[in-house]
């Protein structure tokens, strides 16, 4: 990262309490090592792997399958602490990005993308409802966003790495080296969770069980409707540029770093406009954009503009910022980390059948249905976020409750 990178991460971390710092570095590591992995994973299924689209299509839904019972997962294992269930899915992390550098064909990839896909669903409703929990009323926004931007930088730093290292080879064995380097990574953020678990929350409340609530519908909703979005950016965006525009993995990693770069300080802003105008209105706008960037994707065979759509279109997932800030706009505090859990499940929903219907509408028909389906889906977002009421999370009495 560059130095001036460097003191907006320094100056970051030192507006957190130890127990949030804790939680930051720890994340910022386990990302980092995911970061490795999503930089080299489109060039290593083509070189290495040889898929085809359906084939990538089926290894996003896969990886999506394990989300689906995110609820259920963290609900068999509410006797644990949420530090510990932080630091236990860095493991389980780990462990997935070590089977990565062994696979050598598609049945073994599906296991690694399994296995890798259970730690990280899980770390992710846990990681927020200890951000939300940790923060202060009126900067609940900035501090998801604030994490949304370290992890951005965790990628910024992972697509650096991968950059240099294939500069330095022209093997492409390099990329299990990748992978066990990213295992590592892993392995030492889960250790240090597990090492302070508990002494960061000590009063703090364990893993809730499952928990469903009408008055949370709109969350659900938002959950399920915003999948598309995600799943087709994640599945096939670097994909389609690769298999059609011949893309190699050190234009991949710069074009990843450059997102990841503008998502560290889009990030954190963005945070801040949720604590300003609510999550409707932020939403709103943000989708709005994904279904442009979307239709560009389809219809503008110009690389270095799919370049542009690409890290716009990367800012949209700090859209799951906003998103979880209306949950705890709405939801009783008790009720956060199942609730975060039960909105991974539905959002997932599509998660499973959107990857595979993409990848065959692209074998059957071409590229360009793939990506008009998404744009149809995410402007569904935009329209339901006109019903949506619009809440400012630091005004809201269940913030306030979170403080008492």
């Amino acid at each position: 990262m560059s130095s001036k990178s460097g003191r907006w991460f320094a100056r970051m971390m030192g507006e957190m309490r130890s127990d949030l710092l804790v939680l930051f570095l720890a994340v910022f590591l386990i990302q980092l090592a995911l970061g490795l992995q999503r930089t080299t994973f489109n060039n290593f299924a083509h070189d290495i792997l040889g898929l085809l689209p359906s084939e990538v299509g089926l290894a996003g839904s896969i990886r999506e399958v394990p989300g689906l019972f995110t609820v259920i997962l963290i609900a068999s294992i509410a006797f644990l602490r949420q530090s510990v269930v932080v630091g236990l899915s860095g493991l389980v992390v780990a462990v997935g990005l070590f089977l990565f550098g062994i696979v050598g064909d598609l049945s073994g990839l599906l296991l690694a993308v399994v296995i890798l896909s259970i730690g990280f669903h899980v770390l992710g409703p846990v990681q927020a409802a200890m951000v939300l929990s940790l923060s202060k009323a009126g900067e609940k926004g900035r501090r998801m966003g604030q994490f949304s931007g370290a992890q951005a930088a965790a990628s910024l730093l992972a697509v650096g790495l991968v950059f240099g290292i294939a500069e330095l080879t022209a093997d492409v064995a390099y990329y299990r080296t990748i992978f066990w380097g990213a295992a590592i990574l892993a392995l030492a953020g889960g250790v240090l969770m597990l090492m302070r678990a508990g002494t960061a929350e000590k009063n703090r409340p364990r893993v809730d069980r499952f928990v469903y609530r009408r008055e949370y519908m709109s969350y659900y909703v938002l959950r399920l409707l915003t999948a598309s979005q995600r799943h087709i950016f994640f599945t096939f965006a670097v994909f389609l540029m690769v298999r059609e525009y011949g893309m190699n993995v050190q234009t991949t990693a710069i074009l990843m770093g450059v997102s990841h770069a503008l998502g560290m300080y889009v990030r954190p802003a963005i945070g801040r406009v949720v604590d300003r105008f609510g999550t409707a209105v932020t939403i709103r706008w943000g989708y709005a954009v994904a279904t442009g960037t979307a239709l560009v994707y389809a219809f503008v065979p110009v690389l270095g503009i799919l370049y542009i759509a690409y890290c716009i279109d990367a800012l949209v997932a700090s859209m799951e910022v906003a998103i979880s800030v209306h949950l705890d706009d709405i939801a009783r505090p008790p009720d956060m980390a199942s609730s975060l859990a039960l909105g991974s499940t539905i959002n997932h929903i599509l998660g499973l059948i959107v990857p595979i219907v993409g990848g065959i509408l692209w074998d059957v028909v071409n590229y360009r249905a793939t990506f008009i389906m998404g744009a149809a889906l995410t402007l569904i977002v935009v329209v339901y976020t006109r019903f949506m009421p619009a809440h400012k999370p630091a005004m809201h009495p269940a913030t306030q409750m979170a403080e008492d």
